[in-house]
């Protein structure tokens, strides 16, 4: 998993150092200036944690990082959402879980997808 964090920060350039900051100022600070050390850090924090709640949500470690990737795709893209005030934690497992959701829905259809094909093979 922590080949996740370098992963996402090399590919984005990001190289922070540990801080005190809660997590709601990281995303702010990451939302407003672009601190992609601010990011790498609230990565950093969940990493485990929201790892082993997808893995636990999907049942395989590879749907769980290819999750967990997505889900911080989307902080990343979505992070001008985030209303100060909130807590990250509740926000960043909505995001999560939302994104296991898509996740599950793109490989049903896919699965059924190849079932129809073999159906039809099947019949021929």
């Amino acid at each position: 998993m922590n080949s996740t964090i370098e992963h996402v920060a090399g590919v984005l350039g990001w190289d922070g150092a540990r801080s005190d900051r809660s997590d709601e100022e990281l995303l702010l600070t990451y939302r407003d200036h672009a601190d992609g050390g601010a990011f790498e850090q609230l990565v950093g924090r969940y990493e485990r944690e929201l790892y082993s709640y997808l893995r636990h949500y999907l049942g395989d470690a590879e749907s769980a990082e290819d999750v967990f990737q997505q889900t911080f795709l989307q902080v990343h893209l979505k992070c001008d959402q985030f209303e100060a005030g909130r807590k990250v934690r509740p926000w960043l497992y909505a995001v999560a879980t939302n994104q296991a959701i898509d996740y599950q829905r793109r490989n049903r259809r896919h699965a059924m997808l190849s079932l129809d094909r073999s159906a039809g093979a099947e019949a021929e």
